[in-house]
């Protein structure tokens, strides 16, 4: 509420592989760090699929949620169970009035690192045209870590990278924006 009131973003940089913010998973506690780093995606889709759910950006039509750091391909296949089953289960969130893929269009921005890179880089293209990628996405390098995305090197298609290297961060972060404009 606080956020909204002050045309602020609330941002979340999810998981740890130790500590207090560990990746818990229904398997335990990852064993590898590889394995932790991998399933990062698992409390970016909760977190999208409960803010949705419970009405967040019904309420607070401005609020925009930034996931920072995990991962951007599990995004549709969440957003296609969420519009399945609330249209058959739709009674149990009546405060809803749109497709829970509406809301994440309008509210949910993820950045880009790490970036997923399948073999043939069209399938990424296409898996990031069903969230409107271009739109959507947030670049960030996290350098200098081991696994740091190179903004020269950004498997991203190019007519793309102007939005998604600058201009949605100044939409996503308004007062920022301001001060730019």
């Amino acid at each position: 509420e606080a956020a909204a009131e002050m045309d602020l973003v609330v941002a979340a940089h999810l998981g740890s592989a130790s500590g207090v913010n560990s990746t818990v998973l229904g398997a335990g506690i990852p064993t590898f760090y590889w394995e932790a780093h991998s399933m990062y995606c698992v409390q970016g889709m909760g977190h999208v699929a409960s803010m949705i759910a419970h009405g967040i950006f019904e309420k607070w039509q401005n609020l925009k949620f930034v996931l920072i750091e995990c991962g951007v391909a599990w995004l549709p296949g969440i957003l296609w169970r969420l519009d399945n089953d609330y249209r058959a289960l739709r009674k149990e969130s009546p405060w809803l009035k749109r497709l829970p893929s509406d809301y994440a269009r309008d509210h949910i921005r993820l950045t880009t690192q790490p970036l997923e890179n399948p073999a043939e880089r069209k399938q990424l293209h296409n898996l990031l045209e069903t969230i409107d990628g271009q739109h959507t996405l947030l670049f960030a390098t996290d350098y200098p870590h081991w696994d740091f995305d190179d903004p020269t090197a950004t498997p991203l298609p190019k007519a793309w990278q102007e939005d998604i290297f600058r201009n949605n961060a100044l939409k996503t972060y308004r007062r920022l924006g301001k001060q730019a404009g």
